[in-house]
Formats: structure tokens, sequence, C-alpha cells
């Protein structure tokens, strides 16, 4: 196992059952306001880049840890929505979000979650890796 997924699976293991139930169910339909044509102006920009890399691994750390404990609360069969390789650098995730997002115009007024979500599923599907 590698370090990244055992800091992961230490950090779901020590939270108490039940500990994201409560965030996600309280505002379950809670996203941020900025839309995906503003996030990618972000991201293009080189002073925008912590920023962009920040929300980019917050949103792949939140996808692995969503389905860590999903399949800690008994579902066995939760996949991940998507698989980055635990190599990958954020500049080449950064590279694969902007890519989708200029080839998906029609995306740029949602909000930015939905758009990197599936920007991200799209670039690291998960087929044949159990969903990890």
């Amino acid at each position: 196992m590698s370090p990244k997924k055992a800091l992961l699976t230490a950090m779901a293991l020590a939270l108490p059952m039940g500990a994201f139930a409560g965030v996600a169910q309280a505002d379950e339909h809670r996203l941020s306001s900025m839309q995906a044509g503003r996030f990618g102006q972000i991201c293009s920009k080189p002073q925008g880049k912590a920023v962009c890399d920040a929300y980019i691994t917050g949103m792949a750390d939140s996808g692995a840890l969503s389905a860590l404990n999903a399949k800690s609360n008994g579902d066995a069969a939760s996949t991940a929505g998507f698989c980055v390789p635990d190599a990958e650098t954020t500049d080449a995730m950064r590279g694969k979000v902007l890519s989708w997002l200029k080839a998906h115009q029609d995306v740029l007024k949602y909000p930015v979650g939905k758009s990197v979500f599936a920007a991200l599923h799209e670039a690291y599907p998960c087929s044949g890796q159990g969903g990890k």
C-alpha cells in the first residue's frame, strides 16, 4: 500500500462512523457559486495555479475519501468517481482539467465542482481497479 493510500485509510478509520454523513445530509446540494469558465480563467494564469491546484487536489482527495467512507459504512460495492494514480502530478491534473474545460465549452456556465468532477472522472477512470 502506498504512503498516500495508507494515510487516507488511517484518516478514514480514525473518524467516527458516519462523520461525513451528517455533513452530506445537512445540505447535500451545496455547490460553489463559481462557474467553471471563471475557474478555467484562474487556472490559466500563473498567479492562479496554486489556488487551482488546491481546488483540484481537494476534489481528488474528497473523491477518494468518499469512497473509503462508503466502504467503511458497509457499502462494499462503492466505487470512486475517479482514480487518480499516486504518481500523478498536480500540473498534470490541472492540464487535464483545463483541456477538458476547453473541449466542453457548454459546461462553462455551470458550477465548478460539477465540471471538475466530470473532468477528473473522464481523465482518470477507475475501470478494472475496483474503485480505489
